[in-house]
């Protein structure tokens, strides 16, 4: 798979808040970094995709630009915006910075 391919497998397992499809597209290192400085890692994501279903059942996904091996999008879940600045290569997304509005 190539490095977009993993982005794209990222993204639809966030639009579609499937912690395994997400957990399948990045990396052992992987790291996200979520409002108040809380560090989620590959084994936090199904109880992280268990809390943001409490805001909705998918999650918009817009304004993706992608350049290299960063990508940044707008994404909004329920009443919840924000964007988020994303590192990926060949085997997988390695992090996430989320940013709320």
């Amino acid at each position: 798979m190539s490095a977009e391919d993993k982005l794209g497998g990222y993204a639809s397992g966030f639009g579609s808040l499937d912690a395994n499809v997400i957990a399948a597209n990045v990396t052992a290192e992987y790291k996200l970094l979520d409002k108040n400085g809380t560090v989620y890692k590959k084994d936090d994501l199904p109880g992280y995709i268990t809390e943001l279903k409490k805001f909705g059942d998918q999650m918009e996904i817009t304004d993706v630009v992608v350049d290299g091996g960063k990508a940044w999008c707008k994404w909004q879940i329920g009443e919840i915006v924000g964007a988020g600045l994303i590192s990926f290569g060949e085997d997988g997304v390695s992090q996430e910075q989320l940013f709320y509005f």
